[in-house]
């Protein structure tokens, strides 16, 4: 059997000409990213990876990966692509943003190729019966993490077993959608090969990238917090459970990066890497124990550090973290499942200034409880904490989440219109007191904000910055650096 694992096609040309790229497998918030093809950020998409390498792994089928976000491959190009490969079965997750499209696009791969088509990810979890019973271009459904039950399917299908036995799995059997038993969640990361690099090719998913090539890494899975727009926790995991892998695996990891695709930076891509003290020691005691000289970013959490995990992340190569603070109204904290204190999250900014880790924070606008003189307070937080640079987001309820049951049962959602709910798009929150168009009113000034503060960073504190703007100049040229700093300061002011 030839399988195919792919990341749907990130470019569409509108009826007008016009092109819209778009974000898909691998973030946590699908999104639109302009009218031209972004070189920031391109997230690593972990769960097709890995699915790719079970399958290279643990079956004899022909199985090959094709990313056609990064690739920036049209829904034309990449259908001839599919034909090309003539695949039995077609391993793809579905984006509730680009949805209408995806669907379209894969009656076309149907009547083109007649391979078999299982869609997996958040929306598929959701609404998998529905999705089987209104498409014909649909074979199976997956539930939640799917490495393994992706294996068992082809597996099943190459042996001509029963799917009843197949975990996780929905599918459509003579009467009507037949609904598996769940899958639980993995519960030895160790036991997943790492995942395939190959065919998503390492080197070019840009993600708080310092110095290239930067090679995406998960140390764990799963978050304790219960933040309710998260799509990971709530339907991904549909637990609180963290399970973390063993030291002495991810390391291994990163050598075998180092050595293979010559990485010169890891970026940590987990829900928050810094969730168990004794997970992050071992890692930076392992690190350091066989003189690994890889500088590393991580995606964080303020509430969970101390200042001595953080001198021994430094002193292992950590040279970043990224960590949310969302709102700095703390009964909005509370109220999202957010446990964080604000008054730590700026120790942690001056203890990481301390120690010559960079910092990035986060903010979301429109999270329950949201009021103009809310915002307020979170942009002047967001001037006062020491962090070097910043972002700004609208918050989007996600199918399957708390916050969207909560939001539609309310009459908060101002459409249905899944093509809109859009981490880049005009807000679809409104709240009595605070209309959708304040909230996009309020996010254009916090991102002004936003970008005054990295411009006012690179003219005062610009020995922060030279090793960073080297790094541009060398990887895209001294024009690309000028273009930057002329659109962040138009941006600021």
């Amino acid at each position: 059997m030839n399988v195919l694992v792919a990341n749907l096609a990130g470019v569409k040309v509108e009826a007008d000409g016009s092109v819209k790229h778009f974000i898909k497998a691998g973030s946590r918030w699908p999104m639109t990213i302009g009218k031209s093809r972004s070189v920031d950020y391109y997230p690593f998409p972990f769960w097709l990876a890995y699915t790719l390498a079970v399958l290279k792994r643990d079956t004899k089928a022909q199985a090959r990966g094709l990313d056609g976000v990064v690739l920036d491959l049209t829904g034309d190009e990449l259908l001839k692509e599919i034909v090309a490969r003539k695949p039995g079965l077609l391993v793809v997750e579905l984006a509730s943003l680009t949805l209408e499209d995806d669907l379209a696009f894969l009656m076309q791969v149907k009547a083109a190729t007649g391979c078999k088509v299982v869609v997996c990810g958040n929306y598929a979890t959701v609404t998998h019966k529905e999705l089987l019973a209104e498409n014909d271009c649909l074979d199976f459904a997956v539930r939640g993490e799917y490495e393994l039950a992706v294996r068992d399917l082809v597996l099943a299908l190459m042996d001509g077993g029963d799917l009843s036995g197949v975990l996780g799995l929905a599918w459509k059997g003579p009467d009507g959608v037949v609904v598996n038993d769940p899958r639980p969640l993995l519960a030895d990361l160790d036991e997943l090969p790492f995942p395939d690099r190959d065919d998503f090719p390492a080197t070019i998913y840009p993600d708080f990238t310092l110095y290239s090539p930067c090679i995406n890494i998960l140390s764990s899975r799963g978050c304790p917090c219960g933040c309710v727009y998260c799509q990971e926790r709530h339907v991904m995991y549909a637990s609180p459970k963290y399970r973390a892998r063993s030291a002495k695996s991810v390391v291994d990891e990163m050598q075998y990066c180092q050595e293979r695709f010559g990485a010169r930076q890891f970026y940590f891509d987990d829900q928050s890497f810094v969730v168990r003290k004794p997970h992050v020691m071992e890692i930076c005691e392992e690190i350091m124990r066989r003189g690994l000289k890889v500088p590393w970013t991580v995606m964080g959490d303020a509430m969970f550090v101390d200042r001595e995990m953080l001198a021994a992340m430094a002193k292992a190569g950590c040279i970043g973290m990224k960590f949310g603070v969302e709102s700095a109204e703390q009964s909005i904290l509370k109220t999202i499942g957010k446990p964080l204190d604000l008054e730590k999250a700026k120790q942690v900014a001056k203890w990481c200034k301390e120690l010559g880790i960079r910092t990035h924070a986060t903010f979301c606008l429109g999270l329950p409880g949201e009021t103009e003189e809310t915002i307020r307070k979170s942009m002047a937080y967001m001037e006062e904490i020491e962090v070097d640079t910043a972002q700004v987001s609208k918050a989007v309820p996600y199918p399957g989440t708390p916050m969207y049951k909560w939001a539609q049962e309310n009459g908060y959602l101002t459409t249905t219109d899944l093509s809109r709910f859009d981490g880049m798009g005009s807000s679809i929150i409104s709240y009595p007191g605070l209309s959708a168009e304040d909230i996009d009113r309020w996010y254009a000034e916090f991102s002004r904000r936003v970008a005054r503060k990295k411009v006012l960073k690179y003219l005062f504190e610009p020995g922060q910055s030279f090793s960073i703007m080297a790094e541009m100049v060398r990887r895209k040229g001294l024009a690309s650096l000028l273009k930057s700093l002329y659109t962040f300061v138009r941006r600021a002011f």
